[in-house]
């Protein structure tokens, strides 16, 4: 098996030179398997379409691996086929400019500790309206992270997005799990941003919507299957 390595390789290099010599560390182009390490390879993988099986290598989350595992992980993955998921990253569209985000999508005040309002839709159906800081709609790929600081469930894939209200201005608060399309529209006139995972991709106030699709899934190894 031919990998190539994304991220931090250092961390990797002991690790690599350990795994049997049925798997090689190549360039890119000639790579079967992406090893990502962090959170940020996996951004880009999302970014460029990636087509190849990408092993995660780091995060917080059962599905990735931690690099003392690799040797014995990859081994393994030489043996047999790799057992992977679909892991689709989300589709940001802002006033008709389209962002990809892998993890989560989050929309906010501007200001520290302003409260602002925002309705939810699903598919087009109002869902749900409520005061918070703000909202963040997160992938399975992303609900190990901020959504789920914030409050929110951990999803396993294919189990839809999750939607997550930080800092609601409620004693009972409600997050919810949803089928895309999802649209996320600030109801009052405070300045709100928007990030397609950590990069702010729009500003605005009342009036701005923010719609929340999927696109073409990674081809994410499942270290739980291996």
């Amino acid at each position: 098996m031919r990998v190539t390595v994304h991220g931090d390789d250092e961390r990797l290099r002991a690790p690599l030179d350990s795994v049997d010599a049925v798997v090689t560390t190549v360039d890119d182009k000639d790579a079967d398997l992406v090893v990502a390490v962090g959170e940020e390879p996996l951004r880009e993988s999302a970014a460029r379409g990636e087509k190849r099986p990408i092993l995660s290598v780091g995060l917080d989350a059962d599905w990735s691996c931690r690099a003392e595992s690799l040797p014995e992980l990859l081994d393994r993955a030489a043996e047999s086929a790799l057992p992977t998921v679909a892991a689709a990253p989300l589709v940001v569209s802002v006033d008709g400019t389209e962002s990809t985000a892998a993890f989560d999508t989050t929309v906010i005040t501007s200001e520290p500790a302003r409260i602002s309002e925002y309705a939810v839709s699903v598919a087009g159906r109002p869902h749900a309206t409520f005061r918070a800081d703000g909202v963040v709609v997160a992938s399975p790929l992303g609900s190990h992270g901020y959504s789920r600081a914030a409050g929110g469930p951990q999803l396993d894939f294919g189990s839809g997005l999750a939607v997550v209200p930080i800092a609601p201005f409620a004693t009972i608060a409600d997050s919810w799990v949803v089928e895309p399309p999802v649209s996320v529209s600030v109801e009052r006139d405070d300045p709100v941003a928007v990030y397609a995972d950590t990069e702010q991709i729009a500003t605005g106030r009342a009036a701005l919507t923010v719609g929340i699709g999927t696109g073409e899934p990674l081809s994410l190894v499942d270290r739980r299957r291996l």
